[in-house]
């Protein structure tokens, strides 16, 4: 019996220690898929960040400032790689007055940016009004001159004469709107239908809404430099009977 019991012993030891080796070499296996999961999930997050951060990125119209050719809740991508703007072009604008904001709390909106694929920015709400990027439409540039007589706007480009109005100067056509005051309607009220005429210096840009007696624009912060303006439109992809390239 002695002998017997040796025997098994000698038979089931070395069964327990290929099981074992075998059961780590799953475990190490099962290690490195999950560490390579892990790395390839991080490398797509940080591109797709990097594509929409540096690239292209989508951003959603929230207002009726730029009615009707941007509806409410349409999406147009822009690109801060987009340069050399002129007359008509559409651009995601940073305006002026904002609220000063922290180095801690700026570090903290670059996190959540990243995590959020460029989607949710923390510090957008402020006092100012419309404290957020704002999507608008160039409307003369650095040596133009430009005045307003109700809502129409009159422009003379750099070395011109001669002031024409803005559909007469731009190689694109797009639409606007000038929606009809109440009766008994103070026009001195909201936003300025007139204005005396403004000459522009270099890298100064008037930006404006498309819905030309409500939109908060260049009637409210002045004239925009070129680094407040942060991207031009590439493409308007919803909704899909707006469809538009901008390139």
């Amino acid at each position: 019996m002695i002998i017997a019991l040796i025997f098994r012993l000698c038979y089931y030891f070395p069964m327990n220690k290929e099981l074992y080796d075998l059961s780590y070499e799953i475990k190490k296996e099962f290690r490195q898929k999950i560490f390579s999961f892990t790395v390839f999930f991080l490398t797509v997050i940080i591109l797709i960040n990097l594509i929409l951060h540096f690239l292209v990125f989508p951003v959603r119209q929230k207002s009726l400032s730029m009615q009707p050719d941007f509806p409410v809740n349409s999406c147009t991508f822009f690109s801060p790689l987009k340069k050399n703007f002129k007359r008509g072009d559409v651009v995601l604008v940073s305006p002026g007055n904002k609220d000063s904001i922290s180095t801690a709390r700026t570090v903290f909106d670059y996190v959540v940016l990243f995590f959020t694929a460029n989607q949710v920015k923390p510090s957008n709400t402020g006092k100012w009004m419309s404290n957020e990027n704002q999507i608008r439409r160039i409307i003369a540039g650095p040596g133009d001159s430009v005045y307003m007589r109700d809502y129409v706007l009159y422009i003379k480009p750099e070395g011109q004469d001669y002031y024409l109005t803005e559909f007469e100067l731009v190689s694109r056509p797009y639409n606007i709107s000038i929606n009809a005051s109440p009766a008994f309607w103070d026009n001195s009220l909201g936003v300025k239908g007139s204005f005396e005429p403004v000459e522009l210096a270099k890298d100064e840009y008037f930006v404006f809404g498309d819905v030309r007696n409500s939109s908060v624009d260049s009637r409210f912060w002045g004239p925009v430099s070129s680094k407040d303006i942060k991207a031009g439109a590439l493409f308007e992809y919803f909704p899909l009977n707006k469809i538009h390239l901008y390139f």
